[in-house]
């Protein structure tokens, strides 16, 4: 029986065919792909009901410096840690 590591791995393999087809169209097409990644991942949780909020929304914030350290790592301060603020 697989790990749930290893089925993450397999099934990013198969997005990662699909995204190459998506990204790249511009800055405003790169970040709707990334948005709706998001939502489509929140609501295929939601309609699992085997899986719980609470692991999901760790794992959300857990992406979120995942994603931090990956756009700029070692730079805390950059100017651009305002701009997407509501």
């Amino acid at each position: 029986m697989p790990t749930l590591d290893e089925l993450q791995q397999g099934h990013e393999a198969r997005l990662t065919t699909l995204l190459s087809e998506l990204r790249g169209r511009g800055t405003d097409s790169d970040w709707a792909l990334v948005r709706a990644l998001v939502h489509r991942a929140v609501h295929v949780a939601a309609e699992q009901r085997g899986i719980a909020f609470c692991g999901l929304a760790t794992f959300l914030a857990e992406m979120i410096g995942h994603a931090h350290g990956l756009q700029h790592p070692g730079d805390a301060q950059a100017a651009g840690h305002q701009d997407d603020l509501h």
